[in-house]
């Protein structure tokens, strides 16, 4: 039996609902690509916006692994391990 609030793991958790206004001419041209897709506008913008997500999720983790880099590779004890896991210290900027 399920708790209060939780989720079977094939189920995923909905967010928060989000409004947004548009513009007639983009409004126009997404609802068009939803019916080329065969799916409803809403569905078709949560899905940009679910990619997007993504990808400014993995471009802030490459950016923090580059910081944390290029701290490590200023730091004379910490070069054998960078040389070992990461970019050897030749290549790092």
């Amino acid at each position: 039996m399920l708790g209060r609030g939780t989720y079977p793991c094939y189920i995923p958790a909905m967010g928060d609902t989000l409004s947004i206004r548009l513009d007639d001419r983009d409004r126009k041209i997404l609802a068009a690509a939803a019916r080329r897709q065969g799916t409803g506008l809403s569905t078709l913008v949560r899905g940009l916006a679910e990619t997007e997500a993504r990808r400014l999720r993995r471009s802030a983790i490459r950016a923090e692994g580059e910081r944390v880099t290029a701290y490590l590779a200023r730091k004379p004890e910490a070069q054998s391990e960078i040389e070992t896991y990461s970019t050897p210290i030749g290549d790092l900027p």
